[in-house]
């Protein structure tokens, strides 16, 4: 059975992705010489930098260190991804403002190409860190650290930081469900599903 840490970790990531497909859809509206709609952008960079923050980063951090310590081989790539931790959440700050002040200043102008460029490797950056984790990482923490010992730390650490049931993340979910949004592509064009809600695009009559 899988220690309830890694079960939240796994879930986190899930959600995460979820979120940059959608953020993946508005950039290439910008792309298309269209509008995106920023203060979703804006919301999508906040989440995606300040969730981790409160909890998700932290625990992976404790775990890296005491992978670190029965898995020397694992060490560079602990270093490379506790570094992206802090870029991710550089990138994601810097980003979130831009769309902030886009939204409340210029919302009919397009997006700026260096600031549509920086938000594409923000987001590629956060896709490749997903899965060095999932696919390198979170098996060797499953396979060095006895369950046991990881179910000791779930005490020590507040598994009630919020997650889906968090406002933020409620008014986010309520934005792309609605209308929609998770479902827009540039050109009036619509994609199959949306990952968040699962929305699908109405049946042709």
């Amino acid at each position: 059975m899988k220690a309830i840490i890694l079960e939240r970790l796994h879930a986190d990531h899930h959600r995460y992705a979820a979120l940059l497909c959608i953020l993946d859809r508005q950039l290439h509206i910008a792309a298309c010489d269209e509008l995106p709609d920023y203060r979703l952008l804006a919301r999508l960079c906040h989440y995606l930098t300040h969730q981790p923050e409160e909890w998700h980063h932290p625990v992976e951090d404790a775990l890296f260190a005491r992978l670190a310590g029965c898995h020397a081989q694992s060490a560079e790539l602990l270093a490379v991804l506790s570094e992206e931790h802090r870029r991710i959440t550089r990138d994601g700050n810097e980003l979130e403002a831009t769309f902030r002040r886009q939204a409340d200043e210029m919302p009919e102008d397009e997006l700026d190409p260096g600031r549509l460029n920086l938000a594409r490797a923000f987001s590629e950056l956060y896709h490749h860190h997903l899965h060095s984790e999932n696919r390198h990482v979170y098996p060797l923490i499953k396979r060095c650290i006895p369950a046991a010992e990881l179910d000791e730390m779930s005490p020590r650490i507040p598994l009630a930081s919020p997650a889906e049931g968090s406002p933020g993340f409620q008014t986010l979910y309520r934005q792309i469900a609605d209308n929609h949004t998770g479902l827009r592509l540039g050109h009036s064009e619509q994609a199959d599903f949306c990952p968040l809600c699962d929305a699908r695009p109405a049946a042709a009559s």
